[in-house]
């Protein structure tokens, strides 16, 4: 997959699908499929368009975000996405109106446009009907119904909304892959080695949205994957109320410091919550161990 800078060009033609693209859920994953299938029947490759940074945080909407603009690239690479043309939100990408994208991206040897059914863009907020008759003589433009699930239309919203509830499996239905939090191993505290039970802690963006408590997982480090119990949150037993994520490997044997790695969560275990001593919270964390390691 390659990543272009959006107005820089390329000679090779696109299909392209407009959105942000906050997270890879199913409807999200219909767009591209549709994209792909346009794409192989006009010769062209499959692109995607997306804001590099927060801009629903520069709108006063949502200061975090499900994943950061790293771990959304290799979601789009995982899906087969060809090309992600990226551009920053900033106040004069704000001024633009949906006739001055559409010119821009007319730039570009485009072959074709995919979107959603709720699609807008542009400070006028012009929507797919809109779009559509601007590239009429240029290009067809497809525009996707949405898909819903007991009678909800699937959204990043709605995504955001059952990790916030802790109903992970929920959520984790509703996207291509298990929600997932990566980042590099720094040092902490060492509670969880004084306890018995040595934890990787995983270095976060601050932007990042984590839902708290405590998941069984699985982490995978240098394309290896180890079955995981992952703690999300603060460390009440210790008087500890910053955020942080850490995670319990299960037959890892080496040294993860300076190490990429990333957490998948597939199980909600519990709230974390405060124990009255430490050798309490080590029981209840060979429970919670057992719980996930013995499945």
């Amino acid at each position: 997959m390659r990543q272009i800078e959006f107005g820089k060009k390329t000679n090779c033609p696109i299909v392209v699908c407009l959105g942000y693209f906050g997270c890879m859920h199913l409807g999200h994953v219909e767009l591209v499929r549709r994209a792909r299938t346009l794409a192989e029947q006009l010769y062209a490759k499959t692109a995607l368009f997306t804001f590099s940074n927060n801009h629903l945080a520069l709108l006063g909407r949502e200061s975090k975000v499900l994943y950061t603009f790293d771990e959304r690239l290799s979601l789009y690479e995982s899906i087969g996405t060809d090309y992600v043309l990226s551009a920053r939100f900033d106040d004069s990408f704000r001024r633009t109106t949906g006739e001055e994208f559409v010119r821009r991206l007319c730039e570009y040897p485009l072959r074709g446009v995919v979107c959603g059914f709720d699609y807008s863009c542009g400070s006028d907020r012009l929507d797919g009907v809109r779009l559509k008759e601007l590239l009429k003589d240029i290009c067809p433009v497809e525009i996707v119904e949405p898909i819903c699930v007991n009678g909800s239309k699937i959204s990043t919203t709605l995504v955001r909304s059952l990790l916030a509830d802790n109903r992970i499996r929920e959520a984790n239905a509703l996207l291509c892959e298990p929600f997932f939090v990566s980042g590099k191993v720094v040092h902490g505290r060492n509670v969880g080695s004084a306890l018995g039970f040595p934890t990787a802690n995983i270095a976060t963006e601050e932007e990042k949205f984590v839902p708290t408590g405590v998941y069984g997982g699985r982490a995978e480090v240098d394309g290896k994957g180890y079955k995981a119990i992952v703690n999300i949150g603060g460390q009440p037993t210790f008087g500890e109320e910053s955020v942080t994520v850490e995670a319990h490997l299960s037959g890892f044997h080496g040294d993860l410091y300076g190490r990429n790695v990333k957490l998948s969560l597939t199980e909600f275990l519990r709230p974390t919550c405060k124990f009255e001593t430490a050798e309490q919270l080590a029981e209840q964390l060979k429970k919670d161990l057992e719980r996930v390691f013995d499945d």
